[in-house]
């Protein structure tokens, strides 16, 4: 008789040093309701198609669908000693990517897109909850929520960058200070930064 096979035990909690990417649509909930169902998910797959390639590119990888937004690792499963500069220049990249598709989105769906995108990096703990074919590893802590709320300060088409961040790719981009933004239960603000210009990455 065959025995039954034992589901793979978990993977033990694992302390991570990861920069986190939130890329969303500008007004996403306002062109859902603009458009047919259909058009609406055509457009959103065009995007997440080249977001996706963007990402591989840079060894990142996709966490989360969020709906039309994207929560994406740099720094797992694969770590690299640049993980932060790999998130701003593949935020840079979607960016580059999206005004390139723009004529396809108006020709085949009718709309413009545009997106906002924000990083932030700190340490995570990389838990599996969940059970069974439900398991999926995700961080834990403080840093993807920072990230989401990054994201929310930018403006439509540019990347924002908190400051531990900034602290770590400053030497590499052109930024510049984006002002501060008050998170709440007597937290400190945070500071964030626009990334204007990558010097020189080839």
């Amino acid at each position: 008789s065959v025995r039954p096979t034992a589901a793979p035990h978990p993977s033990a909690p694992e302390r991570r040093h990861l920069t986190v990417l939130c890329c969303d649509l500008v007004d996403a909930v306002q062109l859902a309701g603009q458009l047919d169902p259909e058009d609406f998910r055509a457009g959103v797959r065009i995007y997440h198609q080249a977001c996706a390639e963007v990402i591989r590119r840079f060894e990142g990888s996709i966490a989360q669908y969020l709906g039309s937004g994207l929560l994406v690792y740099f720094g797992h499963p694969v770590a690299h000693e640049d993980d932060a500069q790999r998130a701003v220049r593949a935020g840079l990249g979607i960016l580059v990517a999206l005004r390139d598709l723009q004529p396809r989105l108006e020709r085949e769906v009718g709309i413009r897109l545009a997106v906002r995108i924000g990083i932030h990096t700190g340490l995570v703990v990389m838990d599996t909850p969940g059970t069974g074919a439900r398991q999926e590893q995700v961080a834990l802590g403080s840093v993807p929520n920072m990230a989401v709320h990054v994201h929310g300060l930018a403006a439509p088409d540019s990347v924002l960058i908190s400051a531990a961040t900034h602290r770590l790719v400053q030497e590499y981009f052109r930024c510049e200070p984006a002002g501060t933004a008050s998170l709440g239960n007597a937290a400190p603000p945070l500071a964030v930064y626009r990334v204007l210009q990558d010097h020189g990455f080839q």
